[in-house]
Protein backbone atom coordinates (compact mmCIF):
# COMPACT_ATOMS: atom_id res chain seq x y z
CA UNK A 1 0.00 0.00 0.00
CA UNK A 2 3.19 2.28 1.13
CA UNK A 3 3.77 1.85 -2.88
CA UNK A 4 0.42 3.18 -4.09
CA UNK A 5 1.02 6.08 -1.90
CA UNK A 6 4.44 7.23 -3.20
CA UNK A 7 3.05 6.62 -6.68
CA UNK A 8 0.23 9.10 -6.12
CA UNK A 9 2.31 11.77 -4.46
CA UNK A 10 4.59 11.69 -7.07
CA UNK A 11 2.32 11.66 -10.01
CA UNK A 12 0.36 14.91 -8.28
CA UNK A 13 3.39 16.72 -7.23
CA UNK A 14 2.42 19.70 -9.08
CA UNK A 15 -0.48 20.12 -6.37
CA UNK A 16 1.41 20.83 -4.21
CA UNK A 17 3.22 23.56 -6.34
CA UNK A 18 -0.49 24.89 -7.09
CA UNK A 19 -1.44 25.22 -3.34
CA UNK A 20 1.79 26.83 -2.10
CA UNK A 21 1.75 29.15 -4.55
CA UNK A 22 -1.36 29.88 -3.66
CA UNK A 23 -1.22 30.05 -0.14
CA UNK A 24 1.76 32.15 -0.78
CA UNK A 25 -0.13 34.67 -2.74
CA UNK A 26 -1.96 35.91 -0.06
CA UNK A 27 -1.02 38.68 2.80
CA UNK A 28 -1.19 36.79 5.81
CA UNK A 29 1.28 39.12 7.63
CA UNK A 30 1.25 39.45 11.27
CA UNK A 31 2.02 42.89 12.70
CA UNK A 32 1.06 42.53 16.59
CA UNK A 33 -1.50 43.17 17.67
CA UNK A 34 -3.18 42.72 14.51
CA UNK A 35 -3.23 40.49 11.95
CA UNK A 36 -3.93 38.92 8.29
CA UNK A 37 -4.45 34.95 8.92
CA UNK A 38 -7.90 34.77 7.22
CA UNK A 39 -7.02 35.95 4.12
CA UNK A 40 -4.89 32.07 4.05
CA UNK A 41 -7.11 29.98 6.47
CA UNK A 42 -10.24 30.83 3.97
CA UNK A 43 -8.11 29.06 1.40
CA UNK A 44 -7.33 26.33 3.52
CA UNK A 45 -11.13 26.02 4.72
CA UNK A 46 -12.01 25.00 0.79
CA UNK A 47 -9.20 22.59 0.62
CA UNK A 48 -10.42 20.92 3.96
CA UNK A 49 -13.60 20.84 2.28
CA UNK A 50 -12.89 19.34 -0.67
CA UNK A 51 -11.46 16.46 1.42
CA UNK A 52 -14.22 16.36 3.58
CA UNK A 53 -12.80 16.61 6.79
CA UNK A 54 -14.06 17.54 9.73
CA UNK A 55 -13.46 21.36 10.29
CA UNK A 56 -13.56 23.50 13.43
CA UNK A 57 -12.84 27.64 12.87
CA UNK A 58 -12.58 29.44 15.88
CA UNK A 59 -10.69 32.56 17.37
CA UNK A 60 -8.27 31.89 20.47
CA UNK A 61 -10.35 34.75 22.53
CA UNK A 62 -13.38 32.12 21.88
CA UNK A 63 -12.05 28.98 24.11
CA UNK A 64 -13.24 29.11 27.36
CA UNK A 65 -11.10 29.76 30.48
CA UNK A 66 -7.35 30.51 27.89
CA UNK A 67 -7.75 34.25 27.64
CA UNK A 68 -8.24 34.05 32.00
CA UNK A 69 -5.16 31.16 31.79
CA UNK A 70 -1.08 32.30 32.69
CA UNK A 71 -0.12 30.85 29.19
CA UNK A 72 -2.05 33.23 27.22
CA UNK A 73 0.02 36.28 25.66
CA UNK A 74 -2.30 39.37 26.42
CA UNK A 75 -2.68 42.29 24.37
CA UNK A 76 -3.58 40.69 21.21
CA UNK A 77 -6.34 41.52 18.93
CA UNK A 78 -7.75 38.02 17.50
CA UNK A 79 -10.12 40.06 14.95
CA UNK A 80 -10.72 37.99 11.80
CA UNK A 81 -7.47 35.67 12.74
CA UNK A 82 -8.96 32.22 13.40
CA UNK A 83 -7.66 29.23 13.90
CA UNK A 84 -8.19 26.17 11.48
CA UNK A 85 -8.29 22.85 12.19
CA UNK A 86 -9.70 19.98 9.75
CA UNK A 87 -9.60 16.13 11.29
CA UNK A 88 -10.71 12.61 10.14
CA UNK A 89 -11.34 9.71 11.91
CA UNK A 90 -12.60 8.24 15.15
CA UNK A 91 -8.70 7.81 17.20
CA UNK A 92 -9.71 4.16 17.38
CA UNK A 93 -5.91 3.46 17.15
CA UNK A 94 -3.94 6.49 17.35
CA UNK A 95 -3.99 10.30 17.32
CA UNK A 96 -1.51 12.74 15.12
CA UNK A 97 -1.10 16.13 14.73
CA UNK A 98 0.18 18.03 11.90
CA UNK A 99 0.68 21.47 13.02
CA UNK A 100 1.79 25.12 11.01
CA UNK A 101 1.34 28.37 11.68
CA UNK A 102 -0.01 29.93 8.69
CA UNK A 103 1.27 34.01 9.80
CA UNK A 104 4.25 35.21 7.96
CA UNK A 105 6.86 38.24 8.81
CA UNK A 106 6.05 41.69 7.47
CA UNK A 107 8.32 42.59 3.97
CA UNK A 108 7.96 46.23 3.75
CA UNK A 109 11.75 46.32 4.96
CA UNK A 110 13.08 43.89 2.32
CA UNK A 111 14.31 44.35 -1.33
CA UNK A 112 13.30 41.61 -3.09
CA UNK A 113 14.95 40.02 -6.09
CA UNK A 114 13.97 36.60 -7.40
CA UNK A 115 10.25 37.71 -7.64
CA UNK A 116 7.97 39.60 -5.40
CA UNK A 117 6.50 38.59 -1.81
CA UNK A 118 3.37 38.11 -2.87
CA UNK A 119 4.10 36.66 -6.81
CA UNK A 120 5.94 33.42 -5.58
CA UNK A 121 7.50 31.49 -8.11
CA UNK A 122 9.28 28.37 -8.84
CA UNK A 123 12.38 28.38 -10.04
CA UNK A 124 15.27 25.41 -10.06
CA UNK A 125 13.58 23.32 -7.43
CA UNK A 126 13.07 26.17 -5.23
CA UNK A 127 9.92 27.80 -4.63
CA UNK A 128 10.30 31.93 -3.53
CA UNK A 129 7.88 33.93 -1.98
CA UNK A 130 7.30 35.41 1.78
CA UNK A 131 6.55 32.69 3.98
CA UNK A 132 6.81 29.57 1.62
CA UNK A 133 9.47 28.03 3.88
CA UNK A 134 8.55 29.72 7.59
CA UNK A 135 6.13 27.97 6.96
CA UNK A 136 3.48 27.67 4.54
CA UNK A 137 4.96 24.89 2.63
CA UNK A 138 5.08 22.48 5.53
CA UNK A 139 1.41 23.16 5.90
CA UNK A 140 0.99 22.19 2.42
CA UNK A 141 2.98 19.24 2.57
CA UNK A 142 0.85 18.05 6.23
CA UNK A 143 -2.36 18.62 4.02
CA UNK A 144 -0.58 16.80 1.07
CA UNK A 145 0.26 13.60 3.06
CA UNK A 146 -3.22 13.48 4.08
CA UNK A 147 -4.73 13.80 0.77
CA UNK A 148 -3.22 11.12 -0.40
CA UNK A 149 -3.73 8.59 2.00
CA UNK A 150 -8.23 9.80 1.48
CA UNK A 151 -8.17 9.76 -2.36
CA UNK A 152 -6.57 6.00 -2.20
CA UNK A 153 -9.41 5.48 -0.24
CA UNK A 154 -7.50 4.21 2.53
CA UNK A 155 -9.25 3.55 6.15
CA UNK A 156 -8.43 5.76 8.60
CA UNK A 157 -9.10 3.51 12.11
CA UNK A 158 -6.90 6.33 13.81
CA UNK A 159 -7.42 10.17 13.84
CA UNK A 160 -5.71 12.57 11.97
CA UNK A 161 -5.42 16.46 12.55
CA UNK A 162 -4.17 19.46 10.91
CA UNK A 163 -3.98 22.08 12.63
CA UNK A 164 -3.18 25.77 10.55
CA UNK A 165 -2.83 28.04 13.49
CA UNK A 166 -2.60 32.18 14.19
CA UNK A 167 -0.03 34.23 15.76
CA UNK A 168 3.59 32.10 15.80
CA UNK A 169 5.35 34.97 15.01
CA UNK A 170 6.74 37.54 17.48
CA UNK A 171 6.69 35.03 20.35
CA UNK A 172 2.93 34.59 19.66
CA UNK A 173 2.22 30.87 20.66
CA UNK A 174 -1.66 31.37 21.42
CA UNK A 175 -2.75 29.78 18.24
CA UNK A 176 -1.33 26.42 19.10
CA UNK A 177 -1.90 27.13 22.68
CA UNK A 178 -5.69 27.85 22.00
CA UNK A 179 -5.91 24.07 20.37
CA UNK A 180 -4.40 22.23 23.33
CA UNK A 181 -6.61 24.16 25.79
CA UNK A 182 -9.54 23.42 23.37
CA UNK A 183 -8.76 19.76 23.79
CA UNK A 184 -6.22 18.71 20.40
CA UNK A 185 -4.21 16.70 21.79
CA UNK A 186 -2.85 13.50 20.70
CA UNK A 187 -0.63 10.32 20.79
CA UNK A 188 2.19 12.74 18.57
CA UNK A 189 2.43 15.78 17.31
CA UNK A 190 4.81 17.22 14.44
CA UNK A 191 5.45 20.75 13.59
CA UNK A 192 6.37 21.54 10.36
CA UNK A 193 8.60 23.95 11.06
CA UNK A 194 11.80 24.06 8.06
CA UNK A 195 14.45 22.23 9.92
CA UNK A 196 16.09 21.26 6.52
CA UNK A 197 14.44 17.68 7.23
CA UNK A 198 16.26 17.21 10.61
CA UNK A 199 14.14 15.56 13.50
CA UNK A 200 14.23 17.37 15.75
CA UNK A 201 13.41 16.19 19.39
CA UNK A 202 14.56 19.03 21.36
CA UNK A 203 13.34 22.75 21.49
CA UNK A 204 15.73 25.77 23.06
CA UNK A 205 14.21 28.00 25.33
CA UNK A 206 14.19 32.00 23.89
CA UNK A 207 13.42 35.78 24.72
CA UNK A 208 13.51 38.95 23.06
CA UNK A 209 14.50 41.29 25.61
CA UNK A 210 14.31 44.80 25.00
CA UNK A 211 17.42 46.63 26.91
CA UNK A 212 17.13 50.90 27.60
CA UNK A 213 20.06 52.39 28.46
CA UNK A 214 20.37 56.20 29.44
CA UNK A 215 23.00 58.64 29.21
CA UNK A 216 24.17 62.15 29.76
CA UNK A 217 22.71 65.10 28.22
CA UNK A 218 24.04 67.70 26.09
CA UNK A 219 27.25 68.39 25.21
CA UNK A 220 30.36 68.24 28.12
CA UNK A 221 33.30 69.19 27.23
CA UNK A 222 33.20 72.53 28.49
CA UNK A 223 32.26 73.71 31.89
CA UNK A 224 32.58 72.23 35.44
CA UNK A 225 31.35 68.66 34.42
CA UNK A 226 34.01 67.29 31.39
CA UNK A 227 33.07 63.33 31.57
CA UNK A 228 29.78 61.88 30.46
CA UNK A 229 28.27 58.65 30.50
CA UNK A 230 27.44 57.44 26.55
CA UNK A 231 24.55 54.79 26.43
CA UNK A 232 26.39 54.15 23.29
CA UNK A 233 29.49 53.24 24.54
CA UNK A 234 27.65 51.02 27.47
CA UNK A 235 25.42 49.65 24.81
CA UNK A 236 28.91 48.35 23.38
CA UNK A 237 30.09 46.86 26.49
CA UNK A 238 26.82 45.10 27.44
CA UNK A 239 27.21 43.36 23.80
CA UNK A 240 30.64 42.05 24.65
CA UNK A 241 29.65 40.72 27.57
CA UNK A 242 26.33 39.06 26.19
CA UNK A 243 28.58 37.38 23.51
CA UNK A 244 30.80 36.46 26.30
CA UNK A 245 27.51 34.98 28.02
CA UNK A 246 26.63 33.22 24.55
CA UNK A 247 30.11 31.41 24.55
CA UNK A 248 29.74 30.58 27.98
CA UNK A 249 26.63 28.87 27.71
CA UNK A 250 27.74 26.92 24.47
CA UNK A 251 30.79 25.60 26.54
CA UNK A 252 28.04 23.74 28.75
CA UNK A 253 26.78 21.73 25.87
CA UNK A 254 27.97 18.56 26.42
CA UNK A 255 25.26 18.27 29.33
CA UNK A 256 22.73 17.80 26.44
CA UNK A 257 23.10 14.74 24.59
CA UNK A 258 21.45 16.03 21.51
CA UNK A 259 23.14 19.18 21.53
CA UNK A 260 26.86 17.92 21.80
CA UNK A 261 26.66 17.04 17.96
CA UNK A 262 25.91 20.62 17.54
CA UNK A 263 28.64 23.09 16.79
CA UNK A 264 27.31 25.96 18.15
CA UNK A 265 23.67 25.66 19.64
CA UNK A 266 23.62 28.73 21.69
CA UNK A 267 23.23 31.85 18.95
CA UNK A 268 22.30 35.50 19.62
CA UNK A 269 20.46 37.52 17.38
CA UNK A 270 21.52 41.20 18.23
CA UNK A 271 18.54 43.07 15.84
CA UNK A 272 18.78 46.73 16.52
CA UNK A 273 20.09 49.20 18.32
CA UNK A 274 18.97 52.96 18.29
CA UNK A 275 20.70 56.16 19.36
CA UNK A 276 20.65 59.34 18.27
CA UNK A 277 19.98 60.56 14.64
CA UNK A 278 22.47 61.34 11.60
CA UNK A 279 21.33 64.26 9.65
CA UNK A 280 22.57 67.55 7.84
CA UNK A 281 20.71 69.43 10.74
CA UNK A 282 21.58 66.98 13.49
CA UNK A 283 23.85 68.55 16.15
CA UNK A 284 27.07 66.97 17.52
CA UNK A 285 26.01 65.96 20.87
CA UNK A 286 25.64 62.89 23.53
CA UNK A 287 22.78 60.92 23.10
CA UNK A 288 20.07 60.67 25.77
CA UNK A 289 19.57 57.09 25.21
CA UNK A 290 20.37 54.02 23.11
CA UNK A 291 17.86 50.78 22.88
CA UNK A 292 18.52 47.16 21.93
CA UNK A 293 16.56 44.74 20.86
CA UNK A 294 17.90 40.55 21.09
CA UNK A 295 16.92 37.24 20.60
CA UNK A 296 18.61 35.47 23.29
CA UNK A 297 18.32 31.63 23.99
CA UNK A 298 19.07 28.93 26.09
CA UNK A 299 18.68 25.24 26.74
CA UNK A 300 15.31 23.55 27.38
CA UNK A 301 15.35 22.87 30.90
CA UNK A 302 15.84 26.53 31.78
CA UNK A 303 12.67 28.79 33.10
CA UNK A 304 11.41 32.20 32.36
CA UNK A 305 13.41 32.93 36.13
CA UNK A 306 16.24 31.14 35.89
CA UNK A 307 16.97 32.30 32.04
CA UNK A 308 16.33 36.15 33.12
CA UNK A 309 18.76 35.39 36.40
CA UNK A 310 21.37 33.63 34.66
CA UNK A 311 21.69 36.36 32.14
CA UNK A 312 22.18 39.26 34.69
CA UNK A 313 23.98 37.12 36.98
CA UNK A 314 26.64 36.69 34.44
CA UNK A 315 26.83 40.36 32.88
CA UNK A 316 27.19 41.65 36.28
CA UNK A 317 30.71 40.40 37.04
CA UNK A 318 31.52 43.48 34.68
CA UNK A 319 31.67 46.12 37.72
CA UNK A 320 30.31 48.78 35.75
CA UNK A 321 27.38 46.95 33.98
CA UNK A 322 26.78 45.82 37.61
CA UNK A 323 26.76 49.45 38.64
CA UNK A 324 24.73 50.79 35.96
CA UNK A 325 22.14 48.68 36.38
CA UNK A 326 22.25 49.04 40.29
CA UNK A 327 21.36 52.81 39.41
CA UNK A 328 18.98 52.35 36.52
CA UNK A 329 20.91 53.45 33.87
CA UNK A 330 20.64 50.11 31.70
CA UNK A 331 16.94 48.70 32.44
CA UNK A 332 15.70 45.45 30.73
CA UNK A 333 12.02 45.77 29.76
CA UNK A 334 9.95 42.73 29.84
CA UNK A 335 7.81 43.25 26.85
CA UNK A 336 8.26 39.65 25.25
CA UNK A 337 6.73 36.19 25.73
CA UNK A 338 9.04 34.02 26.90
CA UNK A 339 9.40 30.67 24.94
CA UNK A 340 10.23 27.46 26.75
CA UNK A 341 12.34 25.49 25.77
CA UNK A 342 11.05 21.05 25.76
CA UNK A 343 12.96 17.58 25.01
CA UNK A 344 11.01 14.99 24.04
CA UNK A 345 11.18 11.81 26.34
CA UNK A 346 12.83 9.32 24.83
CA UNK A 347 13.06 7.18 27.70
CA UNK A 348 9.45 6.37 27.12
CA UNK A 349 9.30 3.31 24.23
CA UNK A 350 6.25 4.96 22.36
CA UNK A 351 8.13 7.94 22.13
CA UNK A 352 11.29 6.50 21.36
CA UNK A 353 9.65 3.90 18.81
CA UNK A 354 7.87 6.76 16.99
CA UNK A 355 11.22 8.64 16.13
CA UNK A 356 12.24 5.23 14.58
CA UNK A 357 9.26 4.92 12.90
CA UNK A 358 9.94 8.29 10.89
CA UNK A 359 13.64 7.43 10.40
CA UNK A 360 11.93 4.05 8.72
CA UNK A 361 9.82 6.08 6.93
CA UNK A 362 12.73 8.81 6.03
CA UNK A 363 14.23 5.36 4.32
CA UNK A 364 11.54 3.52 2.57
CA UNK A 365 9.30 6.69 1.51
CA UNK A 366 11.84 9.44 0.78
CA UNK A 367 15.24 7.45 0.62
CA UNK A 368 16.36 9.90 3.30
CA UNK A 369 18.79 9.13 5.96
CA UNK A 370 17.18 11.77 8.64
CA UNK A 371 19.18 12.65 11.76
CA UNK A 372 17.76 13.77 15.06
CA UNK A 373 18.76 17.13 16.43
CA UNK A 374 17.68 20.34 18.36
CA UNK A 375 15.15 23.38 17.52
CA UNK A 376 17.66 26.26 17.45
CA UNK A 377 14.98 28.69 17.84
CA UNK A 378 11.52 29.45 19.53
CA UNK A 379 8.33 27.14 18.05
CA UNK A 380 5.45 25.98 19.77
CA UNK A 381 6.53 22.88 20.70
CA UNK A 382 6.46 23.90 24.32
CA UNK A 383 2.77 24.13 23.82
CA UNK A 384 2.31 20.41 22.73
CA UNK A 385 5.09 19.40 25.44
CA UNK A 386 4.20 21.34 28.41
CA UNK A 387 0.80 21.93 27.95
CA UNK A 388 -0.86 19.23 26.15
CA UNK A 389 0.55 16.02 27.21
CA UNK A 390 1.25 15.66 23.43
CA UNK A 391 4.96 14.34 22.54
CA UNK A 392 6.00 16.47 19.81
CA UNK A 393 8.70 16.75 16.89
CA UNK A 394 9.49 19.56 14.64
CA UNK A 395 10.13 17.86 11.21
CA UNK A 396 10.14 20.12 8.37
CA UNK A 397 11.35 21.35 4.68
CA UNK A 398 14.98 23.24 3.74
CA UNK A 399 15.04 26.62 2.87
CA UNK A 400 16.50 29.55 3.08
CA UNK A 401 16.56 33.33 3.77
CA UNK A 402 13.98 33.02 6.52
CA UNK A 403 11.96 36.78 7.95
CA UNK A 404 14.33 38.10 4.83
CA UNK A 405 14.15 38.97 1.02
CA UNK A 406 13.87 36.05 -1.19
CA UNK A 407 12.55 33.42 1.09
CA UNK A 408 12.44 29.81 -0.59
CA UNK A 409 11.52 26.22 -0.05
CA UNK A 410 12.95 23.29 -1.63
CA UNK A 411 10.04 21.90 -3.43
CA UNK A 412 11.75 18.54 -3.84
CA UNK A 413 11.74 18.68 0.35
CA UNK A 414 7.80 19.28 0.47
CA UNK A 415 7.21 16.26 -1.53
CA UNK A 416 9.60 13.93 0.52
CA UNK A 417 8.50 15.35 4.14
CA UNK A 418 4.46 14.39 2.34
CA UNK A 419 5.27 11.18 1.61
CA UNK A 420 7.19 10.73 5.36
CA UNK A 421 3.91 12.26 6.66
CA UNK A 422 1.82 10.17 4.74
CA UNK A 423 4.32 6.73 5.74
CA UNK A 424 3.68 7.94 9.14
CA UNK A 425 0.14 8.46 9.05
CA UNK A 426 -0.29 5.01 7.61
CA UNK A 427 1.73 2.96 9.95
CA UNK A 428 -0.24 4.81 13.36
CA UNK A 429 -3.79 6.19 12.07
CA UNK A 430 -4.66 3.31 8.87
Amino acid sequence: MKDKILNYIEENKNWIVDKVIEIASVNTINTPPIGNENNGQDILMEIFRGMDLEIDRFSPDSVPGFKESNVYLKGRDYTNRDNLVGFIGHGNTSTIILNGHIDTVPSHMFTWTKTKPFEPKLINNKIYGLGVGDMKGGIISSIYALKSIIDLNIPIKGKVIIESVVDEEFGGANGSLACVKKGYTGDFAIIAEPTSMNICISNVSSKVIEVRISGSKGLNYFGDKTESISPILIAADLIRSLKDYEEYLNSKKDKYLVYRSIKKPINFLFSDIIAGDIAPDKIITNPEECKIRAYLMNYPDVNRNDFMNMMLAFIKKNPSLENYIKNGIIVFEDKHRFIEGGDLNLAISKNKEFIQSIVKNGKKMAKKGLKTSAALGGTDFFAFNNYGHTPVVVLGPGGGNLHAADEYVNFSDLIDLSKIYAGLIYDYCC
